[in-house]
């Protein structure tokens, strides 16, 4: 690629980029994508509407699996978090923990029960409860698992936040109360795996 080549610019943008600041995007898009050989992708500014946007064009099959590649591979760190989370969780004997997905450069988790909810606590350093919990835990004994799990996440990793929401038993649909483990950002899995690591060591 001849020319010189202008800075890169870095950093978020604000939720509705100007018309410079996408036309900027946009030209640092197509020195990586040439630099990528995918030089016959042409990003291209749309700012007829109110709100301007970057068109690809010249996207046929062969660069479009090309592309999915390079994004894959960029990606590759956070698929294998994912995966260290998983064999982290395995080594506990952890069931009925839902299988980390990779989702919007996140980590998705998913609902637990009370009671996976209630052992995952424990490995990570809560003390055990007061009382054995009934097969269908009710609001106050779901909510103490829910606090336990939530100081002890916080604890283990070193203050990483993890959102969580709490689902009561529905008499109307049978459903059991469950914790439903928001996603959370690679950092944070990071802290969790070493958090579930440390505590598998004898």
């Amino acid at each position: 690629m001849t020319g010189k080549r202008q800075p890169q610019r870095r950093g978020v943008f604000a939720p509705q980029a100007t018309r410079q600041e996408t036309r900027d995007a946009a030209f640092t898009l197509t020195q990586m994508l040439d630099d990528a050989g995918l030089g016959g992708i042409h990003p291209v500014l749309d700012d007829e509407k109110d709100v301007p946007r970057i068109r690809l064009y010249g996207i046929d099959a062969d660069a479009a699996t090309r592309l999915g590649h390079l994004v894959r591979k960029g990606m590759d760190e956070t698929y294998l978090v994912a995966k260290e989370l998983r064999r982290a969780v395995d080594a506990h004997g952890l069931d009925g923990f839902p299988v980390p997905q990779v989702c919007a450069a996140k980590i998705a988790l998913g609902e637990i029960s009370i009671h996976t909810a209630d052992r995952l606590a424990c490995i990570l350093g809560a003390p055990p409860g007061p009382e054995e919990l009934a097969e269908a835990p009710d609001w106050p004994e779901a909510k103490e698992v829910y606090d336990r799990l939530d100081a002890a996440f916080k604890a283990a990793t070193g203050g990483a936040f993890m959102d969580m929401h709490l689902h009561s038993y529905c008499r109307r649909c049978e459903g059991d109360p469950a914790i439903e483990l928001v996603e959370i950002t690679v950092d944070t899995t990071r802290r969790f795996v070493k958090a579930l690591q440390s505590a598998a060591r004898p």
